[in-house]
């Protein structure tokens, strides 16, 4: 078969599938049955791992195989195998080069001008908001896109308006819920309420159905001005959520939720999921939607609100306004302004209707340049894939394939070689019904959380895993991942262990500590993208079998003065009044006892040489603790 047809029948089938699986060996057609010279686009695609240097068409949905759009476009990732899409996927070298195209042949004023270079990026921004909304699934009746530097930004502009508003509540607060799978920047939004009862962190989807139901008001007055917010995926584990929770909540014939917005956290589902099934309905839409553009296309570094205009007037009442939001301001004599966004203007159609919500909202100068950039970025990547139906098909078949590989890995002894998280309601690794998640779109993004065990059943410190994977040129992330809930309920921490590990010194971040008494603080976690390939997956499986399962970790190599600086930083961490110095025996082996003259306690310690800390009864053992 000709390299012309190969790609033509892999092109229809990509169009005509809806739902892609993983093929077996057996069906695979091997890199043996065509040689590299009929394929020259690949020949000098190259991987780290010199077991996997051989490359495989892979059937894929889009008009190209997607090995081909890896050469083409995407060189860059070369340099190792990307797992980390769920921070940012990669961008595509014609994005890079059609913005410097445009910019290099247009003269781009401030659109706040009204000049002609002004008028002329007035017009751009207004197009690529349009045509960013049509992309997302969002009518531009029913729905606005307010530009800001990134989801969380989106979030903050949403919370302090809500802060503002509930100055004219009889309490002087709203009532704030949020999931418990809720990223960090959600969690934050409930230090802008006050008393008591005024947040509500819901510990599983079973206590959002009750709240829903009326079955528990979780301390919400009834029609009281609220808030609720949650992801529509999981940025920990990749779990999606429930998106019907908006449209109930707006719908509740109570009438006790009346008053209560949805805001709805897009950011890690609008990497690989259409969003079109968000907004199809504005009737049961979230009210505010955000979202982090760099997650979905890789470049330029900027996010959006997406406001339903029928909701958005609530923003509108904000305080802070900032240049370009309004349109007559008084500053001597009494302090009054005008927000563009409450502003009504007659149409073309001869009725008034309200001005852009954006235009109350966008304060100081619009980032134009990357607005720009966006356009072009949509326009590559509808070349490239598509559709983001196609993408959903193309990571699900991916996460399918990388979790049953996960899953058959075991020790000579029986012992699994990793653990992988879902949710914190239902243990799908230990149950078995991990096969009936992973590769279905609708319930599962692109990613998979998990931490490694050794053949013992310990946990290996996820820092670790990350350091050897980083040393192989694969590239994840591990620790909480600005997920707090999510981590601790998938790790199933309670309240007091949290405490303990705080009390231990813990803290997010590459230098915490990774395990606490055995338990784990953190995970590892290896989300795919558009353009990752079944390559990415299996060399991926290949640094878990040849770094684990056949050879174990790397035996600890004696370093003195490196252990000295790595213990004193974790003694630093650690509260208490008084220090004190410690000495170990020389040579008294790895059950060297340490003296410490102000504790009446003796430590534990596996190291040799003399530290300075703090009195704690601890067990060191690598990256792990005992306390």
């Amino acid at each position: 078969m000709s390299r012309l047809n190969l790609l033509n029948r892999l092109s229809k089938k990509g169009r005509e599938r809806r739902a892609v699986t993983t093929m077996s060996d057996s069906t695979r057609p091997s890199s043996e049955e065509k040689t590299s010279s009929e394929y020259p686009a690949l020949t000098s695609i190259n991987f780290p791992l010199s077991g996997i240097k051989r490359l495989t068409l892979t059937e894929s949905p889009y008009d190209k195989p997607v090995e081909i759009i890896r050469k083409e476009e995407y060189p860059h990732m070369n340099n190792g195998i990307y797992l980390d899409h769920s921070g940012t996927t990669i961008y595509a070298q014609s994005t890079v080069k059609l913005f410097a195209q445009k910019m290099s042949a247009n003269l781009y004023g401030n659109p706040h001008s009204a000049n002609e270079p002004a008028k002329f990026s007035g017009d751009m921004v207004d197009s690529v908001r349009e045509k960013t909304l049509r992309f997302l699934g969002a009518d531009p009746r029913h729905f606005d896109l307010v530009f800001v530097a990134n989801a969380t930004a989106a979030i903050k502009l949403v919370a302090d308006c809500f802060r503002d508003l509930a100055e004219q509540t009889h309490t002087g607060s709203f009532w704030y819920g949020y999931h418990r799978d809720a990223h960090t920047s959600l969690v934050g939004v409930r230090e802008l309420t006050k008393g008591p009862h005024s947040h509500k962190c819901f510990e599983s989807d079973a206590e959002v159905e009750e709240w829903i139901e009326g079955r528990n008001t979780f301390g919400q007055p009834a029609g009281s001005l609220a808030l609720f917010a949650y992801p529509g995926q999981s940025n920990l584990t990749g779990r999606r959520l429930p998106l019907n929770w908006t449209g109930r909540i707006r719908h509740d014939r109570t009438k006790r939720l009346r008053n209560t917005y949805t805001l709805l956290d897009a950011a890690a589902l609008a990497m690989t999921s259409p969003m079109s099934h968000v907004f199809e309905d504005p009737d049961t839409a979230p009210d505010f939607t955000c979202v982090s553009f760099y997650k979905i296309f890789g470049f330029p570094d900027v996010g959006g609100l997406i406001v339903r205009k029928d909701s958005g007037h609530i923003l509108a009442l904000r305080k802070y306004f900032g240049g370009g939001t309004v349109s007559l301001v008084s500053t001597i004599g009494s302090a009054w302004h005008v927000s563009k966004g409450l502003e009504t203007n007659t149409h073309e159609d001869g009725n008034e209707h309200v001005g852009g919500l954006h235009e109350g909202l966008e304060d100081g100068t619009l980032p134009f340049h990357s607005i720009l950039a966006l356009g072009e970025a949509i326009n590559v990547h509808k070349e490239l894939f598509g559709s983001m139906e196609n993408i959903s098909a193309h990571t699900s078949m991916l996460v399918r394939r990388l979790y049953q590989g996960m899953k058959g890995m075991r020790y000579g002894n029986g012992q699994p070689l990793c653990k992988v998280y879902h949710s914190g309601d239902e243990d799908l690794w230990e149950n078995g019904k991990g096969d009936e998640v992973y590769g279905n779109g609708r319930v599962q993004g692109a990613t998979v959380a998990f931490n490694v065990f050794r053949e013992d059943g310990t946990y290996e410190s996820y820092a670790m895993v990350e350091k050897m994977a980083n040393d192989r040129g694969i590239y994840v992330r591990s620790g909480g991942v600005c997920n707090p809930g999510g981590v601790f309920t998938a790790l199933q921490y309670e309240p007091w262990q949290l405490n303990r590990a705080k009390s231990a010194g813990h803290h997010c971040g590459s230098n915490g500590l990774s395990v606490i008494n055995e338990l784990p603080t953190g995970i590892v976690r290896a989300s795919l993208g558009a353009m990752s390939t079944c390559q990415d997956v299996d060399a991926f499986l290949a640094f878990l079998r040849e770094n684990f399962l056949e050879k174990g970790l790397p035996a600890k190599k004696s370093n003195i003065k490196r252990k000295r600086h790595q213990t004193q930083n974790l003694f630093n961490n650690i509260s208490s009044a008084a220090t004190a110095t410690a000495t170990t025996k020389q040579g008294a082996g790895p059950g060297t006892m340490v003296t410490l003259p102000p504790s009446p306690t003796p430590t534990s310690f596996r190291e040799e040489g003399t530290l300075v800390m703090k009195p704690k009864t601890l067990e060191r053992v690598g990256s792990a603790i005992s306390v």
